[in-house]
């Protein structure tokens, strides 16, 4: 397939860079989009989210230290009647065939036990409904897939309802079994009834929509707010949707049958016996990696309590980005991430954090008092000296009026911070500028 790659990341504007994908993936991105006319970044976000739900447990990232396995919460924003839903609906569409597949075999599978029991075969295993895909559902009936399933993905068109029903179930604590569900740590179901149920490593992906003017009746509760739930979530909320003007395009058959096939391959690959279960995130890769993590450890030192735990998120969640990254790329046949790859990867977080900055902003627009953190002296030190590369630290010093010892100990403890909109090109000698920085810091 023949594609010519633009970056669509321009200054000022917010958007899902998709160039640093394989040809043939942005073309499936492409071909939907314009199928459909609806925003990219929908496309692009649900083409993540269903090679996520298709691979499961098959494939982990292990940076040297952790295993990561790939789920992902994902909310996509906009206003009702842009076009989000059917887009998203049928990018998921090999999926959702599959699953009406799966459920044909079970009913045969189920018509069979039933004559096998009926004749006497009390010790026939029961057939088991192999589900790949869940809509809102109670907490039960959850818990139930996933303990069937290695991996569950779970679609609500809209977001509003599938957390109500958890709100109808917050005394049954299911929003700390979400938190357990989405780091895929083990959880115990106890029920009335029936014995306990241990369900180890359970796999949940979940992609919905909602629209922006009830961003905070949804997300907006200070136990969403401050128990990590919401940092967990990935939106995807472009600046503006344009309104979707009458088209004849559709989704070109060769796109179409090229992703379905694509799914489908993958749902039947054996990632194991082929030698392709693990990815590593090692050398360059891992090097950019950490430049990333640091840069985020540093914008927490001075973040509200909030936006501190998005970027200690997006700490972990890169790294589930870049092995999806890998497996749309050129390369997926070898086991390491690409430092290309990666770098990618942090431009998609880099936009997943302005997204999540737009979403606190909906959610405390209307409070009384917005989220602050005073600065200590060192930070704002070491903000100032890193915006200006002064000619030395004894000359930065002087013209702050601190010691040298003081400057050199803000710098080394804070040497990645720097204030906002500040470049390289200020001159420490240039009393105005020095003003400049003050103001901004």
């Amino acid at each position: 397939m023949k594609l010519i790659v633009e970056n669509n990341v321009l200054a000022g504007s917010l958007s899902l860079p998709i160039d640093g994908l394989s040809q043939g993936t942005q073309e499936i991105i492409r071909g939907y989009a314009d199928g459909y006319q609806c925003n990219r970044d929908f496309i692009t976000a649900t083409v993540f989210i269903t090679v996520s739900a298709t691979i499961g447990k098959k494939v982990c990232v292990y940076d040297g230290r952790y295993k990561n396995y790939l789920p992902f919460f994902t909310c996509l924003v906009a206003p009702s009647g842009s076009n989000k839903t059917t887009p998203m609906r049928e990018v998921l569409r090999p999926l959702i065939n599959r699953n009406s597949l799966n459920y044909d075999s079970f009913q045969k599978e189920m018509k069979k036990y039933a004559s096998s029991v009926k004749e006497g075969n009390e010790d026939e295993p029961k057939p088991v409904f192999r589900q790949l895909i869940i809509s809102d559902s109670t907490p039960e009936s959850r818990i139930k897939a996933l303990s069937e399933n290695p991996n569950v993905l779970l679609v609500s068109d809209e977001i509003a309802t599938m957390l109500y029903n958890v709100n109808r179930y917050n005394k049954s604590g299911e929003i700390p079994q979400l938190i357990s569900i989405w780091s895929v740590d083990d959880i115990v179901n106890n029920r009335k009834t029936e014995s306990p149920v241990l369900i180890k490593e359970p796999y949940l992906s979940i992609i919905g929509g909602t629209q922006p003017d009830i961003l905070a009746n949804i997300f907006g509760s200070d136990y969403f707010m401050n128990s990590g739930f919401n940092q967990r979530w990935l939106f995807v909320y472009p600046d503006s949707v344009p309104p979707a003007m009458y088209s004849e395009n559709r989704v070109p058959k060769e796109i179409f049958e090229a992703w379905n096939r694509y799914i489908n391959e993958l749902l039947d690959f054996d990632f194991e016996n082929s030698g392709f279960n693990a990815l590593y995130i090692k050398d360059e890769a891992k090097r950019l990696y950490i430049e990333y993590y640091n840069r985020l450890q540093s914008k927490k030192a001075v973040a509200g309590e909030y936006m501190a735990a998005v970027y200690a998120k997006l700490q972990i969640i890169i790294e589930r980005w870049a092995g999806v990254t890998h497996i749309l790329g050129d390369k997926w046949d070898s086991t390491d991430i690409l430092p290309e790859e990666m770098e990618y990867s942090i431009r998609c977080m880099d936009y997943f954090e302005r997204c999540a900055e737009k979403v606190y902003m909906k959610l405390t627009e209307n409070k009384k008092q917005a989220e602050t953190k005073q600065l200590t002296k060192e930070q704002l030190i070491a903000m100032c000296y890193n915006s200006c590369n002064p000619k030395s630290k004894q000359s930065f010093a002087d013209a702050i009026g601190v010691s040298r010892q003081m400057v050199s100990r803000a710098v080394k403890k804070y040497p990645l911070l720097r204030c906002c909109g500040c470049g390289n090109d200020l001159d420490i000698d240039n009393e105005e500028n020095i003003d400049k920085i003050g103001v901004t810091a």
